[in-house]
C-alpha cells in the first residue's frame, strides 16, 4: 500500500545534505522526513519571494538559514522567548530623550 504523505524531491538531496552540514543539523530517523519536507516548503517560499524581488516587487532578498527547517509555529515556540518577538512592548523602557537638546553631550575631542 502506498503512503498518501508527500515525499521529498530527490533533486534536492545534495542541497539538503549541504544545508544540514553547514548548520550542523542532525535528526532522528522519525524527525528527518518531517524536517526535510518543512525545509523544502520554506525553500519554495523563499524562491517565490526572490523571484518577486528580482522583478522589483519585493524590497529584500531571502535565503536559507539555520531556521529553514522550522515551521512558523516551531520558530515562535523555540526561538522567540523575548516579549518583543511575541509582539509585546517592554513596559519598563524609559521615555525618549534627545540628549543633545539639553547639552548633556559634550563636543568630541581629539584623541592622541
Amino acid at each position: 500500500m502506498m503512503s498518501a504523505a508527500p515525499s521529498s524531491d530527490p533533486s534536492l538531496d545534495n542541497e539538503w545534505k549541504e544545508w544540514k552540514t553547514k548548520f550542523a543539523k542532525a535528526y532522528s530517523l522519525d524527525e528527518e522526513r518531517h524536517k526535510r519536507l518543512v525545509w523544502e516548503e520554506n525553500k519554495k517560499k523563499i524562491e517565490a519571494h526572490n523571484a518577486d524581488y528580482e522583478q522589483g516587487k519585493a524590497s529584500f532578498y531571502m535565503g536559507l538559514n539555520q531556521f529553514s527547517d522550522l515551521t512558523p509555529e516551531e520558530f515562535r515556540t523555540n526561538c522567540c522567548g523575548s516579549s518583543m518577538c511575541r509582539g509585546e512592548m517592554a513596559p519598563d523602557l524609559p521615555e525618549y530623550e534627545d540628549l543633545g537638546k539639553n547639552s548633556y553631550l559634550t563636543p568630541g575631542r581629539a584623541q592622541v
